[in-house]
């Protein structure tokens, strides 16, 4: 039984089958994914996006991440949230073990419902929580009509 070598030329087809399966696994468990353009893994931060009377919310986990590193803009009809987590080089990349903790570039697109008031649209972070607070439209708000 021999085992294939880095010379191999299905060593690369093979590591690159092996990674699509572990970055198809990580993104199911919204760990992280890989970036077409540059072949980086990009992390999935989690969500939380819920409705109130007047305003959408989307609570959105960015633990060790600092303010100044999160980008939040709308591009069209979608609430995009990007950013950094850099990694504090704590300890000598050899010494590594085990690493659970993902660092590096982050991205997540929302899409807007329509009711949304586009240029009403408030964000804030603490405690590695980022809160983005979307106000409705006003003719998007439910209207008692009297009946006569």
């Amino acid at each position: 039984m021999s085992l294939i070598s880095n010379s191999d030329p299905n060593y690369d087809r093979m590591e690159r089958r092996l990674n699509q399966v572990f970055d198809h696994f990580f993104t199911d468990l919204g760990l992280s994914r890989r970036s077409e353009q540059s072949g980086q893994n990009l992390l999935t931060p989690a969500l939380d996006i819920y409705e109130e009377d007047k305003k959408w919310v989307v609570h959105t986990e960015l633990p060790g991440v600092k303010k100044e590193d999160i980008k939040v803009e709308t591009q069209g009809n979608n609430l995009a949230i990007s950013g950094v987590c850099n990694r504090k080089s704590e300890h000598n990349q050899n010494n590594v073990r085990y690493q659970e903790r993902r660092y590096g570039s982050f991205s997540r697109t929302i899409p807007l419902p329509e009711n949304v008031d586009k240029s009403n649209i408030k964000a804030k972070f603490e405690n590695g929580v980022l809160e983005v607070c979307i106000a409705k439209s006003e003719e998007a708000s439910p209207k008692k009509i009297t009946i006569s």
